[in-house]
């Protein structure tokens, strides 16, 4: 093997996150070891020295747990930290993501350095692929029309003039909340037949939503106020801050989840004879017979 072409295969397996242990390679290459500490030393040097590595902290260091050299980047990009925080909490939700998604997700790493193209491709094989097609122009339509307060024409067993109030993701799909004849209803985006925009059909953008009482320990309070919309303190007790929050059902359901022990849904009533129902259902299912 040349020079050349033994430089590339050594810095083509450190890349991926391989371990290079040198008398295995000199074996492949067909030199000798000290050929082998040569062509990492030239590594090495390049990585500290070339104006087209933009990382001077990587390095080729040898490893004695792992008996070969590895590559060690010493410090990442800020777009590749964001990049991988983004998937990670996108992984604590569902497990999967549309092909589309997918490919987005590629491209953006696509233009990260190429030292930390491995670990987050890793991460993002981790996901499996889901075939059925994105209702994204749905999606579009449905958070243009949120919005600017517009309300909108979907088609579902017949074709029904609503306001739509909030989107959101959960049980590996998207759902559509919305008023229609002074009440809330719930249904996946997917079920949407057609979307139709009601450009001249504005309303005021106060939901006509039920609130939800919560009991939130003190601890996350800061993040959760920012996050949901409090409409009312009722009581501080014993590191517990009673609140009334506007919110759906689901954004109830997630809050009482997610952020458990630590919020506890207190009402309405209707709303948690619902969860602990759908609580009740995901543990028979582990139930043996």
């Amino acid at each position: 093997m040349d020079k050349a072409t033994r430089v590339l295969s050594l810095l083509t397996r450190l890349l991926n996150g391989d371990v290079v242990n040198k008398s295995e390679f000199s074996n492949i290459a067909n030199v000798g070891e000290k050929s082998i500490q040569r062509d990492i030393n030239d590594l090495n040097m390049f990585f500290y020295e070339s104006d087209y590595w933009n990382n001077k902290n990587t390095k080729i260091v040898y490893s004695r747990s792992l008996d070969g050299y590895v590559l060690s980047n010493g410090s990442y990009s800020a777009d590749s930290l964001a990049l991988l925080s983004l998937l990670i909490k996108i992984k604590s939700l569902t497990p999967m993501l549309h092909k589309s998604v997918y490919n987005l997700f590629l491209d953006n790493i696509s233009l990260n350095r190429i030292e930390d193209k491995y670990i987050l491709k890793s991460v993002l094989n981790n996901f499996n692929l889901r075939s059925e097609p994105l209702p994204g122009i749905h999606l579009m339509n449905l958070q243009e029309c949120i919005t600017k307060g517009l309300k909108v024409r979907i088609e579902l067993d017949k074709k029904l003039v609503v306001k739509p109030l909030s989107l959101m993701y959960m049980h590996y799909d998207y759902w559509l909340t919305y008023e229609y004849e002074a009440k809330i209803h719930t249904v996946k985006v997917q079920d949407i037949k057609s979307v139709y925009i009601l450009e001249a059909s504005t309303y005021e953008n106060v939901p006509n939503l039920q609130p939800v009482k919560f009991e939130i320990d003190v601890s996350i309070w800061d993040q959760f106020k920012q996050q949901f919309s409090i409409k009312e303190i009722l009581e501080y007790k014993d590191n517990k801050i009673i609140v009334l929050v506007s919110c759906t059902e689901l954004d109830s359901y997630y809050i009482a989840y997610q952020l458990a022990p630590l919020a506890r849904m207190l009402g309405p009533q209707a709303y948690i004879d619902a969860f602990i129902n759908r609580l009740d259902k995901i543990k028979h299912t582990y139930k043996v017979e």
